[in-house]
């Protein structure tokens, strides 16, 4: 995360914060996030020098004006008018973090070798939750190469129960001793 996403997504947390807009913020935030990875093209025209600064503040005025919120609007132009608005995705990823620790949120990257059952999936939440102490979303990726078992990333810590990685601690195991 780069110093820039970190200043600018804290202040655009702490105004959502206190105005009590995180909720509404997280999501506009989320759901541009989702559209400018879709359409990279309008990302490109707004950091285009080729046009003047005033209309590419213009462009992102039509575009957004009445559909997002006011605050996130005049964050995304303070970021064009910095010549920043390539760090949007970055602060965006910054505001979620924040979003989720203020909601005692934490996300669990699950890779499995075939998608979990709900059972599964409900099992995998409750015994997180019980490590972690707060209330946990999965964010589940399917990987054949784990060929069975979970790895589990959660709070910067790996947790790896997959046949591979058991396999391999069994292969250091038997070279060490030989």
């Amino acid at each position: 995360m780069t110093e820039l996403a970190r200043v600018y997504g804290e202040g655009l947390f702490d105004l959502a914060r206190e105005e009590r807009l995180l909720d509404t913020i997280h999501e506009e935030m989320n759901a541009l996030g989702e559209s400018f990875r879709a359409e990279p093209r309008f990302i490109r025209l707004l950091q285009s020098r080729a046009i003047p600064r005033a209309e590419r503040l213009g462009i992102l005025d039509d575009s957004f004006r009445g559909r997002v919120h006011p605050y996130l609007l005049n964050f995304m132009k303070l970021l064009l008018e910095r010549g920043a608005f390539y760090a949007f995705s970055d602060c965006a990823r910054y505001f979620h973090a924040r979003w989720c620790e203020e909601k005692g949120i934490v996300e669990a990257h699950v890779v499995s070798a075939a998608p979990l059952a709900e059972a599964q999936r409900q099992a995998l939440t409750r015994k997180l939750g019980a490590i972690s102490g707060k209330r946990v979303v999965l964010l589940t990726q399917i990987d054949p190469a784990v060929m069975g078992g979970l790895k589990v990333d959660m709070e910067g810590r790996r947790y790896d129960n997959t046949i591979r990685h058991r396999l391999e601690l069994m292969r250091r195991h038997l070279t060490d001793e030989a």
